[in-house]
Formats: structure tokens, C-alpha cells, sequence
């Protein structure tokens, strides 16, 4: 089953039909960074939408032709303007946006790869993440219990994350106090600092 299939067809169990709480309470309390601002794996847009509308200049990356649609659905009908919101339907992994990110928020994206393909998530990050940017993980899910081979999502905590970040250190982190109902516990929201 491939992605587009997913959206296409409808099953689409992780869209949760909002921002995430986290992202909310992280511009709330500006936790992070401004600038201009990607979010992978980015789906329906509400992420990209948050950031857009907290005066963010937002690029949402997806590969599923009907995720981007619906991205674009839902952006006219929020009534945010494309240069505060755009979707990229390119595969995250050979996409060229020609410029680096101050700011890449990724959620429900790593976890959604195979174990295998974090050090490739993690050179990506490399060359994506401005010098003086930050890389915000928004860490899920962290289920003790559940398989490690056995996704999407895959099981995934703060070391996995730090593994496949060679060089990249932690600048701040924090437990969410919201999450979607089903996720509470499951989250660690962390700002990294790419090697300098």
C-alpha cells in the first residue's frame, strides 16, 4: 500500500483533524524559533496552518497527490494566502527546495519510517535545517511495549531520534501538557542544534 493509496481510499487513521496540541502550546509560549518554517509528512496542512498563522513563511512537504489537494482545499478555505502556506508534493528524500529551513517541525514523519531509514531521515535534516536553525521533534509515539520492527508508526524515543542525528545537540525539550486524545504520554516535543 502506498501512501497516495492511503489518502486516496480514505485511511487516513492519523489524521487527527487539527494542529497538533503541541505545536499549538509551543508557539503559544514561543518555544519556537521564527523565520521561515517546513513540516515534513505534512499531510491535510494543519501544522503548516498553525505555523503559517503565527507569521510563519510555511512549506508542508507530502508525496500523496490527494494529501496536497486537500492541503490546498482547506488553506483557501482558512483564507491563509500561499505565501504564508504552500504545499511541495516531492519525496522528502530527493526533494530540492533550493534554500535551508530556520525552522523543520516533524511529527508523526520519522515514526512513520522504517528503523532502517533514520540515518537517512538524519543526513536529510542535515541539509535541510538552516546553520543557525533548529530541527523541532515532536517525538512519538514512545510505546514501551509495542514492537520495535512493527509499523508505521514505529516505536520511537529521544535516543532513537539523537541516534540518527550524529553531531546535533539538544537546545530545549519539554513533555506536551496537550496531545490528541489516544497520544497522551506518548510525546517529548525536543529542539536540536545542527553541528556547527
Amino acid at each position: 500500500m502506498s501512501w497516495e493509496d492511503a489518502w486516496r481510499e480514505g485511511r487516513t487513521r492519523w489524521d487527527a483533524g487539527g494542529p497538533a496540541p503541541a505545536l499549538v502550546e509551543a508557539l503559544r509560549d514561543e518555544f519556537l524559533p521564527s523565520g521561515n518554517a517546513l513540516v515534513t509528512g505534512c499531510g491535510s496542512g494543519y501544522d503548516v496552518f498553525a505555523l503559517a498563522e503565527s507569521g510563519r513563511s510555511t512549506t508542508g512537504l507530502d508525496m500523496a497527490p490527494t494529501a496536497a489537494k486537500r492541503f490546498e482545499q482547506l488553506r483557501r478555505e482558512r483564507g491563509i494566502q500561499p505565501a504564508m502556506a504552500r504545499v511541495a508534493l516531492a519525496d522528502f528524500f530527493t526533494w530540492n527546495p533550493g534554500r535551508r529551513f530556520d525552522v523543520v517541525w516533524d511529527y508523526t514523519f520519522c515514526c512513520a519510517l522504517p528503523p532502517s531509514q533514520r540515518h537517512r531521515w538524519g543526513y536529510r535534516m542535515s541539509e535541510l535545517v538552516a546553520p543557525e536553525g533548529r530541527l523541532a521533534t515532536l517525538v512519538f509515539p514512545m510505546a514501551p511495549d509495542a514492537p520495535r520492527d512493527q509499523g508505521p508508526p514505529f516505536p520511537l524515543f529521544p535516543e532513537d531520534v539523537a541516534a540518527a542525528l550524529p553531531g546535533w545537540t539538544v537546545a530545549e525539550e519539554r513533555t506536551p501538557t496537550t496531545s490528541h486524545p489516544g497520544r497522551e504520554g506518548m510525546e517529548r516535543l525536543i529542539l536540536w542544534r545542527p553541528p556547527t
